[in-house]
């Protein structure tokens, strides 16, 4: 079998170090150097790096029997566990999602929006004019706390700020590149650290799962946690989840709902706030539909200028910005074949910023999703893909998307921010985040 397209023995290695310590930089130079299929890396470090919309379709939706997801984020496992919707596969896959998805019924997601407000508005209305505050750490803390209380309802408000301490750990220890993992639980490593903290974040999740289960019976709170304990099969009949199903969608709910969306939030203002003419125009909409009232759901889906600012913050900064596969047989690819056993990886980030598919593709520019205006295109849905796609599509994604929205209104209706940095650089493997932070300085407030 010939050789795929990429650099030679010597440079490989070296450029796949490159990729994952600064992929948002290598990524798409290779795709530009090497065309739609680079060969990276030797051994437990190669890569096949598909590039194109093609390639997402393929990935995303075309022959689910023939990836593996479970192989290719073994990374996630030692936090997420071994059942989490995000590694599982084929029949298990298939089963727990239609067990969980309940829990993301349109009702019940909007149910949580007065709970994100809050928790939002709480720490913006602490902000003084002058003070300097990092946006996107303070309100990270925040939606963790948000996330928490849409996960268990008010019954673990007490301990939130535990278990969000004990989670923090295992999430930078998975956002780590996996040049600096060692999964050995020996003294003194991350490792020992993240699984310590899972092992306590561990005790007050079950702890609840199991009074909630000698409570049964009891009325719906209307939070996840209940949704996942009544969810049976179609029939009624069959096993719902077991207790370890539930630890490990509520955990990597947590993780999902908390870093990613937290990230998405940064990214979103940060463009607001450095797009003069961007903040006017959101600023007007909110006034216009929401005004002085408390933020509910119909103000949410009547603000589509709002809407195209999320979508285009999504398309240049998404969080997962690249995900891996595990080949399970050989497939065809733009003329080349790539062998059984490869880790595939496609990234969202270079096909969303791809000129091909996106005119004017580095520009910040909103009104591309505004019907009749000249950039704006049909959606291919395997060009734009934040979420993923297809049968994998992230089944928390209208959830996370309410609350970047939700974090947008308040901040621009509350307070005015001056910028203090005008560009910033993406970091992280599980999550792309602003490595800065979002430092402004605050010229009017509450």
């Amino acid at each position: 079998m010939s050789r795929l397209p990429g650099p030679g023995p010597l440079d490989s290695l070296r450029l796949a170090g490159t990729v994952i310590r600064r992929p948002y930089l290598a990524l798409p130079d290779l795709h530009r150097r090497y065309g739609p299929v680079v060969e990276l890396g030797r051994g437990p470090f190669r890569y096949v790096l598909l590039f194109g919309r093609d390639a997402n379709e393929l990935l995303l939706h075309g022959r689910p029997e023939s990836f593996l997801w479970g192989e290719a984020l073994q990374a996630l496992i030692a936090i997420d566990g071994e059942t989490a919707l995000v590694v599982s596969d084929g029949d298990d896959h298939r089963r727990r999602r239609r067990l969980v998805q309940p829990a993301f019924g349109r009702r019940r997601i909007e149910s949580y929006l007065p709970i994100m407000s809050s928790e939002l508005v709480a720490a913006i209305d602490s902000w003084r004019p002058g003070d300097e505050v990092d946006v996107y750490e303070a309100l990270r803390q925040r939606v963790l706390r948000a996330v928490i209380r849409s996960l268990f309802g008010d019954s673990l408000r007490e301990r939130a700020g535990d278990l969000s301490a004990h989670l923090q750990v295992g999430i930078d220890y998975v956002n780590r590149s996996p040049l600096l993992r060692f999964d050995h639980d020996l003294p003194g490593t991350a490792y020992r650290r993240a699984m310590r903290a899972r092992h306590a974040a561990d005790e007050i999740i079950f702890g609840e799962i199991t009074r909630r289960r000698q409570a049964a019976g009891g009325d719906d709170r209307g939070d996840v946690l209940d949704a996942l304990l009544a969810a049976q099969d179609d029939d009624g009949a069959g096993d719902g989840l077991t207790d370890q199903e539930v630890r490990d969608q509520v955990v990597s709910l947590i993780a999902a709902g908390y870093d990613t969306t937290s990230a998405a939030i940064g990214w979103t203002l940060h463009a607001v706030l450095t797009h003069d003419a961007v903040a006017e125009q959101v600023r007007s909409e909110i006034a216009a539909v929401v005004g002085d009232e408390d933020l509910d759901a119909s103000h949410v889906v009547a603000m589509p200028y709002l809407d195209a600012v999320v979508s285009e913050s999504l398309r240049l900064h998404p969080p997962g910005a690249f995900s891996g596969r595990k080949a399970v047989d050989a497939f065809e690819y733009a003329g080349h074949t790539i062998p059984a056993g490869s880790l595939v990886v496609y990234s969202a980030y270079e096909v969303q910023r791809d000129p091909a598919y996106w005119p004017d593709a580095e520009r910040f520019a909103p009104e591309r999703w505004l019907p009749g205006d000249p950039l704006h295109r049909e959606l291919d849905p395997y060009t734009y893909v934040p979420f993923g796609g297809g049968y994998r599509r992230c089944i928390g994604f209208a959830m996370a998307t309410q609350e970047i929205k939700a974090a947008t209104v308040e901040v621009l209706r509350r307070v005015t921010l001056h910028p203090l940095d005008r560009h910033l650089t993406p970091t992280g493997i599980a999550t792309m985040s602003p490595s800065e932070g979002v430092r402004c300085r605050v010229v009017s407030g509450p």
